[in-house]
């Protein structure tokens, strides 16, 4: 197995990579996921991956670990292109991957889990060209469920309870950031 550590930009992102389901793919594809996803908490946010010294840090610990791979994971939210984001993470060493616009477009991919939460057949065509996803989901659970969704981590866990997956949400045709990640999870093995 190759074991690939992760950094990542909040706690939403740390709950999907050590979700059950995030582990069991990567189990069936060959990869071991590292315990630790850096940063830890409260030392979060995409201001992080612009100190090259505090990257460096964590990379040095997950490479201590064993660790042969590592991935950074962040959002592009008000950036105008993925390019940018990709320049701004402070290191040559890792696969970038760019959540367009947020974590929460990939929720918003995954037809069948949302289907699911939400008891009635729900399907978006573009999930990645809403600007503010989580506002998005925050109304239609209010339009369809007659509830609202009020915080980000207790959504995401919801989720994952009903069963989202990154691999259903890069399954869809229009999230291509989901897509590029699960591609480059699956390359490793192939490596290996």
């Amino acid at each position: 197995m190759v074991k690939v550590g992760f950094l990542v930009e909040g706690d939403t992102e740390k709950k999907i990579i050590a979700s059950d389901n995030f582990k069991e793919f990567c189990h069936r594809n060959n990869i071991e996921v590292a315990a630790d996803i850096f940063p830890p908490k409260g030392g979060r946010g995409k201001d992080i991956f612009q100190d090259a010294e505090k990257v460096k840090a964590y990379i040095n610990i997950l490479k201590d670990k064993g660790v042969e791979h590592i991935f950074i994971i962040r959002d592009l939210e008000d950036l105008d292109c993925v390019i940018k984001a990709r320049d701004e993470i402070k290191a040559d060493e890792v696969v970038k991957v760019i959540v367009v616009k947020a974590i929460e477009s990939w929720f918003i991919a995954d037809n069948d889990t949302l289907t699911t939460y939400f008891g009635q057949n729900f399907s978006h065509d573009s999930p990645e060209s809403i600007d503010k996803p989580f506002q998005f989901l925050k109304t239609k659970s209010l339009e369809i469920r007659k509830r609202g969704i009020s915080d980000k981590l207790i959504f995401a866990g919801i989720m994952l309870k009903y069963g989202f997956s990154i691999e259903n949400a890069a399954k869809h045709p229009n999230c291509p950031s989901a897509k590029y990640f699960i591609n480059k999870l699956q390359s490793l093995s192939k490596i290996h």
